[in-house]
């Protein structure tokens, strides 16, 4: 409580103050917080397996071959042109633009794709999303066409392959580790390719010279301070100092936009999925429905929608979806189980029946005295995580479940995410055109990697054998009814295993200034999503925001 008081303290005093002190920067140099860190790693690996290489890599220096638009679910051109599935739907020719060139001048073509993909093949560390689960063979046939041979029928093969980076085959040929090989001065054939400067407490990325889309981009330069925690950041915002951020920012009305009315805006659409609490499965308890589901049950979403995300967004949903996938859920006659209701004396019921007791500290254990304990890894400086974790915390501990919060650096939390090395943590999940992916990601026993090798999905370790068929039926299948009869069986199982407990709905954190640069999207122009953590959709932006 104090903390909160002294930073809103400091906020009020920079409200009034900075109001004189309004930051200039060179013209089209644009400011962005979207990573916390103390300091920075000169990491520009599109490929790297964890989550370390800089932002924008694989989205500003290195291009996908289509992009899809969330918001006018549309997929959009990009290094391809056009795609055509063949042989009952084993072979996707993708058509690739003419007349791009990398950055260094050197031309782009098929072959780089193949490269790229059969790359994740030769170095399997590198194949996180798993192409090479249902593909053969990448093979250019001509220097605009590449061909993508599947192993089995998996038409959703397309939205991951489309989006996949692709690097240059003629300097990424002679890499002999291309899995910690960081990639210091990079060749893209993104908007953004030049590291101009490069230093531990702010870098600079300027526009490629050789870009195919002419006359853009029209920013000049990117520039990236480092910033420790959201507060930092919301600091730097108020300051005037940062253009564009994906950062949460506590009463962003009065802190911010009533600073500047005309010019402080801000856009948090949900994005159709949620956040969840990840419980990894397969360390006990929580290898253990009934357990996940009393744990579920003494968490007050309410309290953690108001107190840590200041009402910006929802209360999860028993199904874990929200905004634009709300129409895809159960009928509400057809959802048999409320496991996600504030519940704390249900949640010590289902404990004891469960066969665990509370000792003398009031802590529930099991028959050999070992107690239930959740530590929640949560990212450094990510004040809503953070708060939203605490309130989990004290809600755990108020039934007796022993539990803190862990913080830590964004790269150890994602390595440790997904090789498994976590009892509990807050994060994201899979999106995409339909809730598939999500619960793909959530259920599917396919993607269940032992701990300590990296998943690129499913963090938590959980896997049922329906759930594989029902993906191999929807990987099939092109009627929209059986679609939607499978995406429900889902949702039914979802809620009968609780692989992964959601908390809150998951909104699209986009905070902009127009003082220097204009058409960013927003709720009246709704061309892209507006956070810079939605790539590659984040591109729209980089290419069609002009400086003033």
């Amino acid at each position: 409580m104090i903390y909160k008081v002294l930073f809103y303290f400091i906020i009020s005093f920079l409200h009034i103050s900075c109001q004189k002190n309004t930051y200039d920067a060179e013209y089209g140099v644009m400011t962005i917080s979207r990573e916390q860190t103390q300091s920075w790693v000169r990491n520009f690996n599109p490929l790297s397996p964890g989550a370390n290489a800089r932002w924008p890599t694989t989205s500003g220096i290195y291009e996908p071959l289509f992009i899809y638009n969330s918001l006018k679910n549309s997929m959009v051109p990009w290094l391809g042109l056009q795609y055509n599935w063949k042989k009952k739907n084993r072979v996707l020719d993708i058509h690739l633009r003419k007349n791009v060139d990398w950055s260094d001048g050197t031309p782009f073509s098929a072959y780089d794709v193949e490269f790229t993909f059969n790359l994740k093949k030769d170095f399997p560390a590198l194949d996180g999303y798993g192409n090479w689960d249902y593909l053969s063979s990448v093979k250019a046939i001509d220097s605009s066409t590449v061909r993508f041979t599947f192993s089995r029928v998996y038409v959703p093969g397309f939205e991951v392959i489309s989006s996949q980076p692709i690097v240059p085959m003629h300097i990424w040929d002679s890499i002999p580790d291309p899995v910690k090989f960081t990639n210091p001065d990079p060749v893209g054939t993104g908007p953004f390719t030049e590291v101009t400067l490069f230093k531990h407490q702010i870098w600079e990325l300027s526009k490629n010279p050789n870009y195919w889309q002419k006359g853009k981009p029209k920013i000049e330069r990117l520039r990236f301070p480092a910033f420790l925690s959201n507060e930092q950041a919301t600091i730097a915002l108020i300051n005037g100092e940062v253009d564009w951020s994906g950062n949460f920012i506590p009463a962003i009305e009065r802190i911010y936009v009533q600073k500047d009315p005309e010019n402080n805006h801000y856009w948090f659409p949900q994005a159709g999925t949620s956040i969840y609490l990840y419980l990894n499965t397969v360390v006990k308890p929580f290898d253990n429905i009934n357990v996940r589901k009393a744990i579920s049950m003494a968490i007050d979403r309410n309290l953690i929608v108001k107190v840590a995300m200041y009402n910006y967004t929802s209360v999860a949903h028993q199904t874990g979806l929200s905004g634009v996938f709300s129409d895809y859920r159960l009928p509400k006659t057809k959802v048999k189980e409320d496991w996600i209701s504030f519940n704390p004396d249900k949640s010590m019921q289902i404990l004891s029946e469960s066969g665990y007791n509370r000792n003398e500290r009031g802590y529930w254990v099991d028959g050999n005295g070992d107690p239930i304990e959740i530590i929640i890894n949560i990212v450094s400086g990510w004040s809503d995580w953070i708060r939203a974790g605490q309130i989990i915390a004290s809600n755990l501990k108020e039934i007796g479940i022993k539990s803190r919060v862990r913080s830590q650096d964004f790269g150890a939390w994602f390595n440790n995410l997904q090789t498994g090395n976590f009892s509990a943590a807050i994060g994201w999940t899979e999106k995409g055109a339909t809730p598939y992916p999500m619960y793909e990601a959530l259920m599917a026993s396919k993607s269940v990697k032992p701990v300590g090798e990296i998943a690129g999905t499913n963090w938590h370790r959980f896997g049922l054998d329906e759930v594989d068929s029902l993906v191999l039926k929807f990987e099939k299948t092109s009627n929209a009814l059986e679609k939607e009869k499978i995406i429900f069986r889902m949702q039914e199982l979802f809620i009968e295993n609780a692989p992964a407990i959601p908390i809150f709905s998951d909104p699209s954190w986009g905070v902009y200034s127009t003082r220097r640069f204009k058409n960013f999207p927003n709720e009246n122009n709704p061309y892209a999503q507006i956070s810079p953590n939605a790539a590659p959709e984040n591109l729209f932006i980089l290419t069609q925001v002009i400086p003033k």
